[in-house]
């Protein structure tokens, strides 16, 4: 019969407070191996649906930390929009209303400021005083300071210029618009003083109505034209008989014959029957005669009728 071993069952057998130290042991291994990836999870979490939102926030926060003289440097004084000026550039007199482009980018100007000043002169803009170069939006105090010294205005060429100017608007208010009136457009008649584009049309629409006007004093019967107007607008218009539109009494109907302003309806039946009667009317002055027309609406009418 083989002897106990009793030393090795002791070895290995562990009393209940070893088992529990074993235990816990065993517990802090795992917490120690696993402790980086809760760490990972806790710390860095994975980003949400709205981390753009954050990460903006947070630039934007930066911002406001920021020195102002970092932000200044960032805005433009013209517009807000960057204007790259000369950098090479050299200083001499000049007269604001008389540099050209080229010479204002040697001044330090850029080529958007230079032209910006030269389109103000095109339109008619003068420099009376060096001041008035400052009011020029591309033109900040800076640029003004340093260019002030340097700017020197010819007065004779200013006075110069500014009397062409005076002469030339002058000349535009003075020059009378002369109208031929049986063939000026709505465009054409509201160019005269008093006329505007609602008279303008109603003139138009009575003239296709008349076939064109015989004189001046016509215009009376316009609604709405009184004969002050007429008067003072006079002087302004031209008549060409010539463009009139003729009413052949022989060929006319009725229906367009009593549309005309100077016969009625009525009369435009006499004259229809009359015709019927007579067969082709050999002159005008049959409707006068035969009491067809009285002789206030023949006066009126006889400069539109023909009978050939």
């Amino acid at each position: 019969m083989p002897p106990k071993l009793s030393g090795t069952k002791d070895f290995l057998t562990f009393s209940k407070g070893e088992r529990n130290g074993i235990i816990i042991l065993i517990i802090l291994i795992l917490i120690l191996l696993f402790s980086p990836m809760f760490y990972k999870s806790f710390v860095n979490p994975i980003p949400s649906k709205n981390q753009k939102f954050y990460t903006q926030a947070d630039s934007f926060f930066l911002t406001l930390k920021a020195k102002p003289e970092d932000v200044t440097k960032k805005v433009n004084p013209i517009e807000n929009e960057e204007i790259k000026t000369n950098a090479s550039h050299s200083y001499f007199f000049f007269d604001p209303n008389k540099v050209t482009v080229d010479e204002m980018v040697q001044l330090g100007l850029s080529i958007k400021q230079a032209n910006v000043i030269d389109k103000y002169r095109c339109k008619g803009g003068l420099f009376h005083t060096p001041k008035d170069f400052s009011k020029i939006y591309v033109i900040d105090s800076s640029i003004y300071k340093k260019l002030k010294p340097w700017i020197k205005i010819n007065e004779f060429s200013l006075e110069l210029k500014s009397k062409i100017k005076n002469d030339s608007l002058h000349k535009s208010e003075e020059t009378p618009i002369i109208v031929e009136l049986n063939a000026a457009d709505t465009l054409e008649l509201a160019k005269i003083k008093g006329i505007g584009k609602v008279f303008a049309r109603r003139i138009i629409a009575y003239r296709n109505l008349l076939g064109g006007y015989v004189n001046i004093n016509q215009l009376n019967e316009v609604y709405g034209i009184k004969s002050e107007l007429v008067n003072s607008i006079s002087s302004q218009i031209t008549i060409d008989s010539t463009k009139i539109k003729l009413i052949n009494l022989n060929l006319i109907s009725f229906e367009d014959i009593k549309k005309h302003p100077y016969i009625s309806e009525y009369q435009a039946k006499a004259i229809i029957y009359y015709r019927s009667k007579v067969g082709n009317i050999k002159k005008i002055h049959e409707l006068l005669e035969n009491k067809i027309l009285p002789a206030d609406k023949y006066r009126n009418a006889r400069s539109y009728l023909t009978t050939y």
